[in-house]
């Protein structure tokens, strides 16, 4: 590799805004994603004997 060559070429810049604003409520699909992606983390961190947040419990507790 040349010392001309850049090693970031195909790294992206980050997006001006978030993907999801802090404002925006999520659709009932999303929630049900969200559960659900709360319920695994739950149970790994239970596998693997890892903390997991109060806030993730709280989600994993709720129903789809």
């Amino acid at each position: 590799m040349s010392a001309a060559s850049s090693e970031h070429r195909f790294v992206q810049t980050p997006r001006s805004t978030p993907a999801t604003p802090a404002n925006k409520k999520p659709t009932p699909a999303e929630h049900r994603v969200q559960v659900a992606a709360a319920r695994l983390r739950v149970t790994l961190d239970e596998r693997l004997g890892r903390e997991t947040p109060a806030k993730t419990k709280a989600l994993a507790k709720e129903p789809i």
